[in-house]
């Protein structure tokens, strides 16, 4: 069904309020469920939405705090909080020190899920700031290389650089697919491709519902880089993580200021440099244009805004009204 873009933004809002978030904090969590739809990412739009919500009506939320503030990094315990919140005061606390010290650090833990890395990791990079963000997936859902079991998560992945009309932006998870492409299929009765993960004898397998471990991507590589980024969003911000996990999330935001080694005018023409060089390399047959990261997504997310509606499953819009 078409629905509104205004209009679907504020039955996320209300529904939000009902639960006793503010309004600016409404905002800022239902802002980036409405992102990753607007970005074509359907996987992290607003189909997860009703999981925030029922999170926030049957666990008692608390609300984060600034546990360590130093000149270089700030770690927040976010005290079962709306990973978004903390997020978004993460990213900006980040990108206001990063103006003196050049370099900054924000880690945290013990937080509901956000959606993407990639969202705070974009706004950094709107700011003209480069961004490293991670966090940690919630729970085994990765088989490592060699094993029939799920042990890591997903552990996704977001890098933002500033470049214009839009940033450069990172935004993938360290499997093969991101786990919620399998609840979409779960929940919409389709298939899923052979190469996502194995079946509980460590078979590839098409059926959603016999997936007990995604693969990571690239073999061994994509192992090694999520078991990385689970030591640094798990035991580097005092985060269980693992067989040990309480499905809380950890984080972690590295966020540098371009000019530190050079100028920014300097650190700006370069980047259009090497961009211009990948848009203009000789193409395979057939291909008319080659991407950057996040050029898809930001067009998608124009020609959305632009004619102002989103094409939404209808069951989705009637579950998330019925909340």
């Amino acid at each position: 069904m078409k629905i509104k873009i205004n209009i679907l933004r504020k039955l996320l809002e209300d529904k939000l309020k009902k639960i006793a978030l503010t309004t600016p904090e409404a905002r800022i969590v239902a802002d980036e469920f409405m992102r990753g739809e607007l970005k074509g990412k359907q996987s992290h739009g607003i189909y997860g939405f009703t999981d925030a919500y029922n999170k926030g009506k049957t666990i008692k939320r608390g609300h984060f705090k600034v546990a360590v503030d130093k000149p270089a990094y700030t770690y927040l315990d976010g005290n079962c909080d709306y990973g978004q919140l903390v997020a978004d005061f993460a990213i900006n606390h980040a990108i206001k020190k990063v103006k003196q010290s050049g370099v900054y650090v924000v880690g945290g833990g013990n937080i509901f899920a956000f959606q993407r890395p990639a969202t705070w990791a974009e706004k950094a990079a709107q700011k003209g700031m480069i961004a490293l963000c991670f966090n940690y997936g919630g729970g085994p859902l990765i088989a490592p290389t060699g094993a029939c079991e799920p042990i890591l998560s997903t552990n996704p992945i977001g890098i933002g650089i500033p470049y214009k009309p839009f940033p450069f932006v990172v935004d993938m998870a360290t499997s093969v697919r991101a786990f919620w492409h399998v609840r979409l299929a779960r929940a919409f009765g389709k298939k899923i491709d052979k190469d996502w993960g194995i079946d509980s004898h460590g078979q590839p397998t098409t059926d959603p519902n016999k997936l007990v471990a995604l693969l990571p991507f690239g073999g061994y590589k994509g192992y090694i880089l999520a078991a990385a980024i689970e030591i640094l969003t798990g035991p580097l911000v005092r985060t269980q993580v693992g067989k040990s996990t309480k499905k809380l999330r950890g984080f972690l935001f590295i966020v540098i200021n371009p000019a530190i080694f050079s100028s920014r005018k300097a650190f700006n023409r370069d980047v259009k440099k090497l961009i211009g060089d990948i848009k203009s390399a000789k193409k395979l047959k057939g291909r008319r244009e080659i991407f950057i990261p996040g050029e898809r997504a930001y067009k998608t997310e124009q020609r959305n805004r632009k004619r102002g509606w989103l094409e939404i499953d209808e069951k989705i819009i009637d579950k998330i009204k019925a909340l």
